[in-house]
């Protein structure tokens, strides 16, 4: 663990370049102070999806599903499922907490909805379109909604309904689903955004200011009630509700977004973290902060702290910004 005395850093003010003088990139100030520190939850695999349920961090990998008590005063131990349900949980991408408390794995083998010991699990045979879920969402009004390469189905009072592009999705590949302040769903694909508000539907793409149609990663900034999305290979694009901002060459291969609560903007993929400021895009990890990398998913909690799904476990930070 990284542990500091109380000081105030101010980033710019210190990232100055050896090299003819230049000051480095405005980051925000931070402060540091016991606890804030990070720590990792050791999953020994790359974590490809992960949520909170309570205390319980649930982590998908390629090989299994693991649970670990975040409040465990001696090092946790990883609980391993090779098994969720009649679901295998191998390749599990897609994890979600509904607002009952049920925890959803999706994957190539469908969806699996767990509640407490009982666990019912879900494919083609009986409300999916598709057994491959890519992406599993838990929206306010209490449904749950699966994306995949045929559509996406929202589950709600018991049953599952499916929506397609006869329905209004700009397409049927759904790569990323997320809900916003109003209740709306926004749906990342490879054609477009689309976005369902419960009764009509609109759509995003290049034609109405987006760079790039392919969206690989979405997130929802709730301070600033922006949409933020990777789009193409290496673009970001942002939805200020009236027009779409774009960000051009950025990153390649983004597959994680993340709204902090100042609303710092977060990117995660295979070279590892970047940051978005409001005015430049940090990826140095000793600005970050974070020795994350890979990263493959990003998650802000309510409390403001943040988490990081890595190559070994998941990265744990306290909230970073106390003000």
């Amino acid at each position: 663990m990284m542990k500091a005395s109380l000081v105030t850093v101010m980033i710019a003010a210190l990232s100055v370049l050896a090299a003819g003088g230049k000051k480095g990139p405005k980051a925000d100030s931070v402060v540091y102070d016991t606890p804030n520190e990070w720590r990792l939850f050791s999953i020994d695999w790359p974590v490809r999806a992960f949520a909170l349920q309570g205390a319980v961090l649930w982590c998908g990998t390629e090989r299994f599903v693991a649970s670990v008590n975040t409040r465990s005063v001696k090092k946790p131990e990883a609980q391993r499922m090779k098994e969720i349900g009649a679901m295998p949980a191998d390749s599990v991408s897609a994890i979600a907490v509904d607002n009952q408390g049920r925890i959803w794995f999706g994957g190539p083998n469908g969806a699996a909805m767990k509640n407490g010991k009982e666990v019912t699990t879900f494919t083609s045979e009986n409300g999916l379109p598709d057994n491959a879920v890519s992406v599993i969402a838990a929206a306010r009004d209490g449904s749950v909604w699966a994306g995949t390469a045929s559509g996406a189905a929202q589950y709600k009072d018991g049953t599952w309904r499916q929506f397609t592009v006869k329905d209004g999705l700009v397409s049927n590949k759904i790569q990323a689903i997320l809900t916003d302040v109003k209740g709306a769903v926004w749906f990342g694909t490879d054609k477009g955004i689309s976005v369902y508000d419960g009764t009509s539907w609109t759509s995003h793409t290049m034609k109405n200011g987006m760079s790039w149609n392919d969206t690989k990663a979405m997130a929802f900034d709730r301070r600033k009630e922006t949409v933020w999305a990777a789009v193409g290979e290496k673009d970001v694009n942002c939805f200020d509700g009236q027009k779409w901002n774009v960000f051009m060459d950025i990153q390649q291969g983004i597959v994680a977004i993340m709204a902090d609560s100042q609303s710092r903007i977060w990117f995660g993929s295979a070279a590892g973290l970047m940051k978005f400021n409001g005015d430049d895009w940090v990826s140095d990890p000793k600005l970050l902060g974070v020795p994350s990398a890979p990263v493959y998913q990003l998650y802000c909690d309510e409390k403001g702290n943040m988490w990081f799904g890595m190559e070994t476990g998941v990265v744990f930070r306290a909230n970073p910004y106390p003000f």
